[in-house]
């Protein structure tokens, strides 16, 4: 039988394992005899860890907390910022005059080139 911290083989528990948000672990040879029960613990506790010879080979999340897990991923998405970034960025390009204004670039000489980057650095943005 399962104690509270979800742990079949009757090991105890560190000070480690209690700090630690609630997980259960299960052999994967459970998983078809007690898909259920796995489920419902998954439901208690957010997570079991499914293993194959005491290793982890995956793990069972509860919708709740896939849900949040999903939230929590678009919330902090690192690339928001730089996709906004290279939005505008093209934005600029699809403008009328882009071609115009990129051939100027391209056509300018070095000191033209140091003197736009120093103005364009003086900008605030």
């Amino acid at each position: 039988m399962l104690d509270k911290m979800g742990n079949m083989m009757g090991e105890s528990l560190d000070m480690e394992s209690l700090t630690k948000p609630l997980t259960a672990s299960r052999p994967a040879s459970d998983v078809k005899a007690h898909w259920r029960d796995i489920v419902d613990q998954a439901n208690a506790v957010g997570e079991v860890i499914v293993t194959s010879y005491n290793r982890p080979e995956v793990v069972v999340v509860s919708i709740d907390r896939f849900t949040k897990l999903k939230q929590d991923a678009s919330a902090n998405d690192p690339l928001a910022t730089l996709r906004a970034e290279f939005d505008r960025e093209l934005a600029v390009l699809q403008q009328p005059d882009a071609a115009r204004k990129m051939r100027r670039v391209f056509d300018a000489s070095p000191p033209e080139v140091v003197k736009a980057a120093n103005v364009y650095g003086r900008r605030k943005r």
